[in-house]
């Protein structure tokens, strides 16, 4: 028996869900077929209310490679709702086949996602398509495995969930190889094969420092991996509160083992030869203690020795940790910020200290001439937070050490967490056509048009002058420009600033005969997915 998955995704195709359950089935003997379709909304980023829609040949290729197949997934996270239900309608229209879906949307919207698919997955899913899988095998009914939702007789089955897997060790390592892996291939247009020059051009290009700050323009090829499940925090913003929940008073955060992990980066050395560095994408990795950390940081000297990115909060950071991961190949470091005004910092239950920043922001600077500058993550257009409250977190910015570079995102109401359930209380989200506008259709990564946060994007040049900053800040110039007839015009402001950046990145590409880089960006541009 066959069961293909589908996998909507974003450029880079890390997809850690799709590939532990294809681990996971392919351990136990199962047939798995995963199909990328990798893409994001680069051209639609600053549209609103669209429905995206894939091409009619993408998805008759998708229906000729699942034919045969008994069991068809489609996994998707809350922005890519609307792919996912139009895959599950084209496989349901062409074959007789059950639709499962699973991911984080079905996780916290099991019951909508049964309007268009027959089966939800709840939770982690490893054992939960093992036992579907082998259900459908023995052609028995599967209406009582937990952690699934379906629907029988026009009603809603709920069943319980099972225990977390606590021990990490005991799954496989993600499936990266290319046995029935297919990928559409942004240059021919088309769903193809996997292979390693096609797994290659998907992974992400991370910053490595080579020289000072200002001639670095190294990318690597990096492999992503995740090292834990769960999160330490408990942010309101994230569906991460929501999984814990539902998995109350059993250990949510777990780890994998040091030895886990150097036995899946050595297969990655030696089967994956391209990779030029490491992406750790935990959400904190320094959550973990420091003798850990010393641990990794020896095994990783002694055995990868490639530049390693790492994700980090402000309270798990300390000197001794840092000292030890830059000692081992540490190249870059991101950072969650997201506020520090006391309206957000209570709103998403951040307790982050502004010292805890700046102590965080003193150790990486003290390594500047060994580490790519940081990055760090701020959260805008908060409807909650007053413009004093937008300006205290730009004044902590402002007093950040130089360089580093901000990444922000624009605050994202999505299902499955409390501000969520605070925007429906309070009105901000009333309709249908709300939830797509605010939800489904907003790219998370580009801020609205506003002078305040046009402040915070200058800010994100290290070198632009702080002092210009603080005077665009002053109450006269805010009074004047934080309006929302001038909101167009800072959007504008921004696109243009954009542009200028993606030219400045060409000409440098060009100069230093990086033209792989130039191609990757118009490949995304123009994907079709």
């Amino acid at each position: 028996m066959r069961t293909s998955i589908i996998a909507p995704t974003p450029p880079d195709v890390a997809a850690f869900g799709v590939r532990a359950l294809s681990a996971y089935l392919k351990q136990h003997g199962k047939d798995v077929q995963l199909i990328f379709l990798p893409g994001g909304v680069e051209k639609l980023k600053y549209k609103t209310d669209y429905r995206y829609e894939y091409e009619k040949s993408i998805l008759e290729q998708i229906v000729e490679l699942c034919r045969g197949s008994e069991l068809v997934g489609i996994s998707f996270m809350s922005n890519y709702l609307g792919r996912a239900m139009q895959l599950s309608e084209v496989i349901k229209s062409a074959m007789q086949v059950p639709v499962i879906v699973g991911g984080i949307h079905p996780t916290v919207m099991p019951g909508e996602c049964l309007k268009f698919a027959d089966i939800a997955c709840v939770g982690e899913g490893e054992e939960a398509m093992l036992a579907l899988v082998e259900h459908i095998e023995n052609g028995k009914n599967y209406q009582n495995i937990n952690n699934l939702w379906l629907k029988s007789n026009g009603q809603i089955i709920r069943n319980s969930l099972s225990p977390l897997t606590q021990n990490l060790n005991d799954l496989p390592f993600y499936d990266f190889g290319m046995e029935g892996h297919y990928i559409y291939d942004n240059i021919k247009k088309s769903i193809e094969p996997m292979s390693k020059e096609l797994l290659k051009r998907s992974f992400p290009l991370e910053p490595h420092l080579e020289g000072t700050f200002n001639d670095s323009y190294k990318r690597t090829l990096s492999y992503k991996t995740m090292t834990t499940r769960g999160c330490p925090h408990h942010c309101t913003f994230c569906a991460e509160n929501t999984l814990r929940q539902l998995y109350k008073e059993q250990k949510y955060l777990r780890k994998r083992s040091i030895s886990h992990i150097m036995h899946e980066l050595l297969w990655v050395k030696q089967g994956l030869p391209f990779v030029e560095s490491i992406f750790i994408f935990d959400d904190t990795f320094l959550v973990r203690t420091n003798k850990e950390i010393q641990e990794f940081s020896k095994e990783y000297k002694r055995h990868i020795q490639l530049p390693l990115h790492v994700q980090v909060s402000p309270a798990t950071v300390t000197e001794e940790k840092i000292c030890a991961l830059v000692d081992a190949g540490l190249a870059f470091v991101e950072m969650g910020i997201q506020t520090t005004s006391r309206t957000g910092m209570s709103l998403y239950r951040r307790k982050t200290s502004e010292t805890e920043i700046f102590d965080a922001a003193r150790i990486f600077n003290r390594f500047q001439d060994l580490i790519h500058p940081p990055c760090y993550h701020l959260i805008l257009d908060n409807p909650w937070e007053s413009t004093a409250d937008k300006l205290e977190t730009l004044k902590t910015v402002l007093q950040l050490p130089k360089p580093f570079w901000l990444k922000r995102a624009s605050l994202v109401l999505f299902h499955g967490t409390a501000l969520y359930q605070k925007a429906k209380k309070e009105g901000i989200i009333r309709s249908d056509k709300d939830e797509w506008d605010q939800i489904y259709s907003k790219h998370l990564h580009t801020p609205k048009g506003s002078y305040i946060n046009f402040l915070f994007y200058i800010a994100g040049f290290s070198y632009f002058p702080r002092w210009i900053i603080r005077v665009m800040a002053q109450p006269v110039f805010i009074q004047l420009f934080e309006s929302k007839k001038y909101s167009k015009s800072f959007q504008v402001l921004n696109r243009i600033g954009e542009g200028a950046i993606v030219l400045s990145k060409g000409i440098r590409s060009l100069a230093t005969g990086d033209v792989g880089r130039i191609r990757r960006y118009f490949q995304k541009l123009f994907s079709n997915t």
